[in-house]
């Protein structure tokens, strides 16, 4: 890794959350992921645009909410701040990866560059997706807004049908 690499990765473990040890990152982690993806339910219920039934095809609806709430100021209107929704967007595409695309499950693990600082991800044998700071593309890249559709797509190893 070059020396440029090294620093962005140190850089952005500095903002991962620090534990004493892989069972109280597990515990922290899993408890905010749940509460995550539970917020996101309850946020929903406030919205016609989406409806979170862990089906690959929700995440299209998910990402067209999160657009629709970015670009009319909308988050405040929710309860929410954009930050909290894109770690809730996060957590909800590990669970869509994870009901609908076994084998993968969630871990944790220390993150490589920075010691005592963890992330949270999914995996499955000789794969793993690291959730953290994960967001949906930009518009600019992402102009029809299924980005996160392309990941889960990516990442489950299923083709696009349609």
């Amino acid at each position: 890794m070059s020396r440029l690499g090294l620093r962005a990765a140190q850089r952005f473990g500095a903002k991962l959350p620090a534990f004493r040890d892989i069972a109280e990152a597990e515990r922290a982690l899993y408890g905010e992921r749940d509460e995550l993806v539970r917020k996101l339910t309850e946020l929903s219920r406030r919205s016609a645009a989406f409806r979170p039934d862990l089906s690959p095809e929700s995440l299209k609806d998910l990402e067209h909410w999160y657009f629709e709430l970015l670009e009319g100021g909308g988050f405040h209107s929710i309860d929410a701040d954009q930050e909290t929704f894109e770690r809730a967007i996060a957590m909800y595409l590990g669970q869509v990866l994870v009901r609908n695309a076994p084998p993968f499950e969630w871990f944790v693990t220390e993150f490589a560059f920075e010691r005592d600082r963890y992330e949270i991800g999914v995996r499955r044998p000789l794969y793993h997706v690291m959730l953290s700071g994960l967001s949906p593309a930009p518009r600019e890249r992402n102009r029809r807004g299924r980005s996160l559709w392309r990941t889960y797509l990516k990442h489950s190893g299923q083709r696009d049908t349609r």
